[in-house]
Protein backbone atom coordinates (compact mmCIF):
# COMPACT_ATOMS: atom_id res chain seq x y z
CA UNK A 1 0.00 0.00 0.00
CA UNK A 2 2.94 2.25 1.18
CA UNK A 3 4.18 1.54 -1.96
CA UNK A 4 1.94 2.22 -4.06
CA UNK A 5 1.38 5.77 -2.96
CA UNK A 6 4.44 6.57 -3.21
CA UNK A 7 4.98 5.42 -6.34
CA UNK A 8 1.98 7.88 -7.03
CA UNK A 9 3.48 10.87 -5.61
CA UNK A 10 6.91 10.33 -7.99
CA UNK A 11 4.58 10.22 -10.64
CA UNK A 12 3.03 13.29 -9.23
CA UNK A 13 6.33 15.05 -9.05
CA UNK A 14 7.38 13.62 -12.43
CA UNK A 15 4.41 15.37 -14.29
CA UNK A 16 4.88 18.33 -12.50
CA UNK A 17 7.82 18.83 -13.75
CA UNK A 18 6.96 17.89 -17.19
CA UNK A 19 4.33 21.17 -17.30
CA UNK A 20 6.81 23.31 -15.83
CA UNK A 21 9.72 22.36 -17.94
CA UNK A 22 6.91 22.59 -20.80
CA UNK A 23 5.82 26.38 -19.55
CA UNK A 24 9.59 27.33 -19.70
CA UNK A 25 10.18 26.30 -23.20
CA UNK A 26 6.67 27.92 -24.51
CA UNK A 27 7.68 30.95 -22.20
CA UNK A 28 11.13 30.66 -24.34
CA UNK A 29 9.78 30.13 -27.41
CA UNK A 30 7.37 33.35 -27.26
CA UNK A 31 10.37 35.48 -25.88
CA UNK A 32 12.29 34.20 -28.66
CA UNK A 33 10.13 34.70 -31.43
CA UNK A 34 9.93 38.36 -29.92
CA UNK A 35 12.77 39.13 -29.98
CA UNK A 36 13.70 37.58 -32.94
CA UNK A 37 10.43 39.50 -34.74
CA UNK A 38 11.56 42.73 -33.43
CA UNK A 39 15.57 42.55 -34.83
CA UNK A 40 13.81 41.16 -38.29
CA UNK A 41 11.40 44.24 -38.63
CA UNK A 42 14.53 46.31 -38.08
CA UNK A 43 16.39 44.69 -41.00
CA UNK A 44 13.69 45.11 -42.89
CA UNK A 45 13.69 48.69 -42.10
CA UNK A 46 17.23 49.35 -42.70
CA UNK A 47 17.60 47.09 -45.86
CA UNK A 48 14.61 49.52 -47.09
CA UNK A 49 16.40 52.14 -46.52
CA UNK A 50 19.34 51.01 -48.08
CA UNK A 51 17.56 50.26 -50.89
CA UNK A 52 15.33 53.03 -50.95
CA UNK A 53 18.87 55.34 -51.11
CA UNK A 54 20.29 52.91 -53.74
CA UNK A 55 17.44 53.80 -55.98
CA UNK A 56 17.48 57.60 -55.34
CA UNK A 57 21.33 57.15 -56.09
CA UNK A 58 20.55 55.29 -59.78
CA UNK A 59 17.29 57.45 -60.54
CA UNK A 60 19.63 60.85 -59.95
CA UNK A 61 22.64 59.11 -61.94
CA UNK A 62 19.49 58.22 -64.63
CA UNK A 63 18.53 61.76 -64.94
CA UNK A 64 21.84 63.52 -65.35
CA UNK A 65 22.19 61.19 -68.71
CA UNK A 66 18.92 61.45 -70.05
CA UNK A 67 17.38 64.30 -71.50
CA UNK A 68 13.79 65.10 -70.69
CA UNK A 69 11.29 67.66 -72.84
CA UNK A 70 8.28 68.44 -71.34
CA UNK A 71 5.50 69.61 -73.87
CA UNK A 72 2.14 71.75 -72.43
CA UNK A 73 -0.14 72.63 -74.86
CA UNK A 74 -3.37 75.03 -74.27
CA UNK A 75 -6.53 75.35 -76.50
CA UNK A 76 -9.24 78.04 -76.19
CA UNK A 77 -12.91 77.65 -77.07
CA UNK A 78 -14.92 80.66 -76.83
CA UNK A 79 -18.27 79.88 -75.40
CA UNK A 80 -19.77 83.52 -74.56
CA UNK A 81 -18.67 87.37 -74.54
CA UNK A 82 -20.93 89.71 -72.49
CA UNK A 83 -20.91 93.21 -72.08
CA UNK A 84 -21.44 95.35 -68.93
CA UNK A 85 -22.90 98.05 -70.55
CA UNK A 86 -20.45 100.07 -68.45
CA UNK A 87 -23.43 99.17 -65.66
CA UNK A 88 -20.99 97.79 -63.12
CA UNK A 89 -18.32 99.68 -60.66
CA UNK A 90 -16.26 97.42 -58.89
CA UNK A 91 -16.06 98.02 -55.07
CA UNK A 92 -14.38 95.73 -52.75
CA UNK A 93 -12.17 92.30 -53.01
CA UNK A 94 -12.05 89.91 -50.35
CA UNK A 95 -9.25 86.70 -50.66
CA UNK A 96 -9.70 84.10 -48.64
CA UNK A 97 -9.24 80.54 -48.15
CA UNK A 98 -11.99 78.38 -48.15
CA UNK A 99 -12.50 74.57 -47.15
CA UNK A 100 -15.16 72.35 -48.54
CA UNK A 101 -15.70 68.77 -46.71
CA UNK A 102 -17.63 65.54 -48.28
CA UNK A 103 -18.37 62.77 -46.15
CA UNK A 104 -20.24 59.70 -47.86
CA UNK A 105 -21.58 57.21 -44.72
CA UNK A 106 -23.32 53.68 -45.82
CA UNK A 107 -24.60 51.03 -43.92
CA UNK A 108 -26.71 48.29 -44.13
CA UNK A 109 -29.62 46.64 -43.12
CA UNK A 110 -30.98 49.84 -41.85
CA UNK A 111 -27.88 51.20 -39.50
CA UNK A 112 -27.16 47.58 -38.48
CA UNK A 113 -24.03 46.61 -40.47
CA UNK A 114 -22.05 49.85 -40.92
CA UNK A 115 -19.53 50.28 -43.38
CA UNK A 116 -17.87 53.11 -42.94
CA UNK A 117 -17.09 57.05 -44.48
CA UNK A 118 -15.71 58.18 -47.06
CA UNK A 119 -14.25 61.51 -46.12
CA UNK A 120 -13.06 63.99 -49.24
CA UNK A 121 -11.50 67.99 -48.15
CA UNK A 122 -10.94 70.44 -50.69
CA UNK A 123 -9.15 73.57 -48.95
CA UNK A 124 -8.56 76.34 -51.57
CA UNK A 125 -7.95 79.95 -51.89
CA UNK A 126 -10.46 82.08 -53.59
CA UNK A 127 -10.65 85.90 -54.38
CA UNK A 128 -14.17 87.32 -53.93
CA UNK A 129 -15.35 90.75 -55.84
CA UNK A 130 -18.13 92.75 -54.91
CA UNK A 131 -19.82 95.81 -57.25
CA UNK A 132 -23.06 97.48 -58.02
CA UNK A 133 -24.71 98.25 -60.65
CA UNK A 134 -24.49 102.31 -61.87
CA UNK A 135 -28.18 102.13 -63.23
CA UNK A 136 -29.71 101.10 -60.04
CA UNK A 137 -31.49 103.72 -58.09
CA UNK A 138 -29.50 106.34 -55.88
CA UNK A 139 -30.43 108.75 -53.20
CA UNK A 140 -28.24 111.32 -52.59
CA UNK A 141 -28.75 114.64 -49.96
CA UNK A 142 -26.24 117.07 -48.95
CA UNK A 143 -27.21 118.84 -46.23
CA UNK A 144 -24.68 121.55 -44.30
CA UNK A 145 -21.66 119.64 -44.20
CA UNK A 146 -23.14 116.26 -44.69
CA UNK A 147 -23.80 114.12 -47.95
CA UNK A 148 -25.79 111.44 -47.67
CA UNK A 149 -25.61 108.39 -50.01
CA UNK A 150 -28.22 105.44 -50.46
CA UNK A 151 -26.31 103.22 -52.66
CA UNK A 152 -27.31 100.75 -54.76
CA UNK A 153 -27.44 97.17 -53.35
CA UNK A 154 -24.09 95.53 -53.01
CA UNK A 155 -23.74 92.50 -55.40
CA UNK A 156 -20.65 89.54 -55.91
CA UNK A 157 -19.35 89.34 -59.13
CA UNK A 158 -19.71 85.70 -60.11
CA UNK A 159 -18.11 83.76 -60.87
CA UNK A 160 -15.17 84.34 -58.22
CA UNK A 161 -11.73 83.26 -58.94
CA UNK A 162 -10.46 80.21 -57.87
CA UNK A 163 -6.48 79.82 -57.29
CA UNK A 164 -6.06 76.20 -58.24
CA UNK A 165 -2.49 76.88 -57.71
CA UNK A 166 -2.79 76.77 -54.03
CA UNK A 167 -5.07 74.31 -53.80
CA UNK A 168 -4.95 71.41 -51.45
CA UNK A 169 -6.72 67.92 -51.53
CA UNK A 170 -7.43 64.97 -49.23
CA UNK A 171 -9.50 61.97 -49.40
CA UNK A 172 -9.97 58.68 -47.08
CA UNK A 173 -12.41 55.62 -47.11
CA UNK A 174 -14.06 54.03 -45.00
CA UNK A 175 -13.39 50.54 -43.82
CA UNK A 176 -15.56 48.74 -46.27
CA UNK A 177 -15.63 51.84 -49.25
CA UNK A 178 -13.24 52.07 -51.50
CA UNK A 179 -14.93 55.20 -53.24
CA UNK A 180 -12.16 57.77 -51.94
CA UNK A 181 -11.79 58.99 -55.51
CA UNK A 182 -15.16 59.09 -56.91
CA UNK A 183 -16.32 61.26 -53.79
CA UNK A 184 -13.06 63.40 -54.05
CA UNK A 185 -14.00 63.98 -57.89
CA UNK A 186 -17.89 64.85 -56.71
CA UNK A 187 -16.45 67.46 -54.36
CA UNK A 188 -14.45 68.99 -56.40
CA UNK A 189 -17.26 69.42 -59.21
CA UNK A 190 -19.38 71.11 -57.03
CA UNK A 191 -16.55 73.40 -56.03
CA UNK A 192 -17.60 76.58 -58.39
CA UNK A 193 -21.88 76.25 -57.14
CA UNK A 194 -20.66 76.07 -53.68
CA UNK A 195 -18.05 79.04 -53.69
CA UNK A 196 -20.97 81.08 -55.46
CA UNK A 197 -23.46 80.36 -53.12
CA UNK A 198 -20.62 81.30 -50.61
CA UNK A 199 -19.99 84.82 -51.99
CA UNK A 200 -23.69 86.16 -51.73
CA UNK A 201 -24.00 84.86 -47.79
CA UNK A 202 -24.21 87.48 -45.04
CA UNK A 203 -20.51 86.71 -43.75
CA UNK A 204 -18.73 87.30 -47.31
CA UNK A 205 -20.83 90.65 -47.66
CA UNK A 206 -19.63 91.69 -44.41
CA UNK A 207 -16.63 91.11 -45.34
CA UNK A 208 -16.57 93.34 -47.97
CA UNK A 209 -18.90 96.15 -46.73
CA UNK A 210 -16.71 98.56 -45.04
CA UNK A 211 -14.76 98.99 -48.10
CA UNK A 212 -17.37 99.25 -50.34
CA UNK A 213 -18.30 102.01 -48.42
CA UNK A 214 -15.01 103.37 -48.63
CA UNK A 215 -15.09 103.01 -52.64
CA UNK A 216 -18.63 104.41 -52.79
CA UNK A 217 -17.61 107.19 -51.12
CA UNK A 218 -14.46 108.33 -52.99
CA UNK A 219 -16.20 107.38 -56.42
CA UNK A 220 -19.10 110.54 -55.15
CA UNK A 221 -16.56 112.74 -54.35
CA UNK A 222 -14.68 112.35 -57.54
CA UNK A 223 -17.89 111.97 -59.52
CA UNK A 224 -20.72 113.77 -57.61
CA UNK A 225 -19.58 116.12 -55.59
CA UNK A 226 -16.43 117.30 -57.86
CA UNK A 227 -17.54 120.64 -58.39
CA UNK A 228 -18.76 121.31 -54.39
CA UNK A 229 -17.53 124.11 -53.38
CA UNK A 230 -16.99 122.48 -49.64
CA UNK A 231 -16.01 119.19 -51.27
CA UNK A 232 -12.91 119.39 -48.79
CA UNK A 233 -14.81 119.97 -45.51
CA UNK A 234 -17.55 117.67 -46.74
CA UNK A 235 -18.73 114.61 -45.25
CA UNK A 236 -19.98 111.41 -46.89
CA UNK A 237 -22.14 109.02 -45.14
CA UNK A 238 -22.99 105.80 -47.52
CA UNK A 239 -25.80 103.10 -46.57
CA UNK A 240 -26.50 100.54 -48.48
CA UNK A 241 -30.26 98.93 -49.05
CA UNK A 242 -30.01 96.33 -46.66
CA UNK A 243 -28.53 98.70 -43.86
CA UNK A 244 -31.87 100.22 -43.50
CA UNK A 245 -33.04 98.76 -40.88
CA UNK A 246 -30.31 99.22 -38.61
CA UNK A 247 -29.81 102.81 -39.72
CA UNK A 248 -32.75 104.89 -40.35
CA UNK A 249 -31.58 108.20 -39.63
CA UNK A 250 -28.68 108.10 -42.15
CA UNK A 251 -30.35 109.11 -44.62
CA UNK A 252 -33.69 111.14 -43.82
CA UNK A 253 -37.04 110.19 -45.79
CA UNK A 254 -37.92 112.01 -48.69
CA UNK A 255 -36.23 114.78 -50.81
CA UNK A 256 -32.67 113.70 -51.90
CA UNK A 257 -31.30 113.68 -55.40
CA UNK A 258 -31.70 110.57 -57.64
CA UNK A 259 -29.20 109.39 -60.33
Amino acid sequence: MEETKAKGRERAIERDRLVGCLKWVGLTVVGVSLIGGVVLWKFIEQSAGVVQGVGDFFHSVADKMHTRSVEETFRERITQVVSTEGDVLELARVETEETFTRADSRSLFGEMLYLGTTISEIRVPVIYRYHLKLSEAWKIEIRDQECRVLAPMLRPSLPPAIRTDGMEKKSASGWLRFNAVENLLQLEKDLTPRVEERAGDKRHLNLAREASRRSVEQFVRKWVLEDHPDIGRMKVLVTFPDELDATRDVLPSGGGVKL
